[in-house]
């Protein structure tokens, strides 16, 4: 049905959402262009990013790569600490910042070679930038209605079969791009950041996209969005829930994911915790995955209902919501990145990196930031012990960096060490 292909990963983990043998049938049974995009390249460093993106052109050469983000920011402005107790909720034009679109472009123009006119596809993004800036200077608060409509296409079961490789391509004058990954990679989020606005429900919670549907971002390019893809995978299931992949709500036992979390960044420190057992907060104790979930469930307040012990398993399940959601940054090096790291960090494109993030960066725009209150007290689609700080389907919220960034100075993923991967 598509006849270009978008691979959506998390750029925290891009290995985990790559299958070879999706790269394998699309590019050789199907005989399609395959574009790979990196997504939510602001919750990793830009060395780090562009190093990924030279692994995957140097492994896999069929592949157009791309970088996206749907809430850029800029990486040269130092970050609070306390910003992991707090959420961002930007206004305005906010998916009109969105950082990708134009390279998507150049992507799918390589790819046409002129079969298609994509010049709609160009004006169109010159008038969401054009719209951003001038909603900057406004100051006033842009609402979700406004604009031109989008057309809606919900397909049945059907439509998803495949029709083999000889159909014809670009029908009609029409380029249609599907829009593939696991879930919890974005491609929702990644579809209204083309757009310019919200026109696909959102949440952190894995499976929420049910349906298979098509949006035409112009008369000539037309999106689908399908559900995540669950392949078959040998990963751990500790990195499964800290992937996105595995639904936190569902885990039994959390507190083996939250030790291998706090074996790759010093989430202690990152939250200021205090050992239960040290009398003495100066003094150094050893730390385990309950050690560190008691503490924060001691500087939270979770208590149990009975007996007002300290609730573990929900500060489990909250510090693991806190990683998914890139509060607590755990991502993984491409092989070499240590030895190479000075290379990459000096390297033409990490300095463009940051220079485009910090360009389209929320700078501009009014933003409003309150402590999150990590309770389960909320209750969505009829699942208990969920933490508020699940993402309604009306809520757009900004996903921060790395919460201990200003501890280091500037370089806000100083924390992070060699050997997290």
């Amino acid at each position: 049905m598509s006849d270009i292909v978008l691979l959506i990963t998390d750029i925290r983990h891009p290995v985990v959402n790559f299958p070879p043998a999706l790269y394998e049938y699309v590019t050789g049974e199907l005989g399609l262009a395959l574009v790979l995009v990196l997504n939510k390249v602001d919750l990793a460093p830009p060395a780090l990013v562009v190093a990924w993106k030279h692994y995957f052109h140097q492994h896999y050469p069929q592949l157009h790569v791309v970088l996206f983000t749907s809430f850029p920011r800029d990486p040269r402005t130092p970050q609070d600490p306390s910003s992991v107790l707090k959420k961002s909720r930007r206004r305005g034009r906010g998916w009109t910042r969105a950082l990708g679109p134009e390279q998507l472009l150049r992507a799918c123009e390589a790819i046409t070679v002129g079969k298609v006119d994509l010049s709609s596809w160009r004006e169109k993004i010159a008038r969401d930038v054009a719209g951003a800036t001038w909603g900057n200077g406004s100051g006033e608060e842009e609402e979700e209605e406004d604009g031109p409509a989008v057309l809606v296409e919900q397909q049945t079961d059907s439509a998803m079969e495949p029709t083999g490789p000889t159909r014809e391509r670009y029908k009609d004058g029409v380029v249609t791009i599907g829009c593939v990954g696991f879930p919890n990679v974005g491609k929702s989020s990644l579809i209204n950041g083309l757009v310019g606005r919200k026109v696909v429900s959102v949440s952190r919670t894995p499976g929420h996209t049910r349906y298979f549907q098509t949006y035409f971002l112009t008369p000539s390019v037309k999106l689908c969005d399908c559900p995540g893809l669950i392949f078959p995978s040998l990963l751990p299931r500790q990195l499964q829930v800290l992937a996105g992949i595995y639904p936190i709500a569902q885990i039994q036992e959390p507190y083996t994911a939250v030790g291998y979390l706090a074996s790759r960044i010093p989430v202690q420190a990152l939250l200021h915790l205090r050992h239960p057992e040290a009398e003495d907060p100066s003094a150094e104790h050893p730390w385990c995955a309950w050690d560190i979930c008691e503490a924060w469930a001691e500087k939270r307040g979770y208590k149990t209902a009975k007996a007002a012990r300290n609730d573990v398993y929900r500060a489990a399940n909250s510090l693991l919501r806190l990683a998914v959601d890139g509060r607590l940054s755990l991502c993984f090096h491409p092989p070499g990145y240590s030895e190479q790291k000075g290379t990459w960090e000096s390297h033409p494109e990490t300095t463009e990196l940051v220079v485009l993030q910090g360009r389209v960066g929320p700078a501009g725009d009014e933003e409003e930031e309150e402590e999150e209150e990590l309770s389960s007290s909320c209750e969505e689609e009829g699942e208990e012990d969920r933490d508020a700080d699940e993402e309604g389907e009306g809520d757009e919220e900004t996903p921060t960096s790395a919460p201990g960034s200003s501890l280091a100075g500037r370089n806000p993923y100083a924390l992070l060490g060699e050997d997290e991967c």
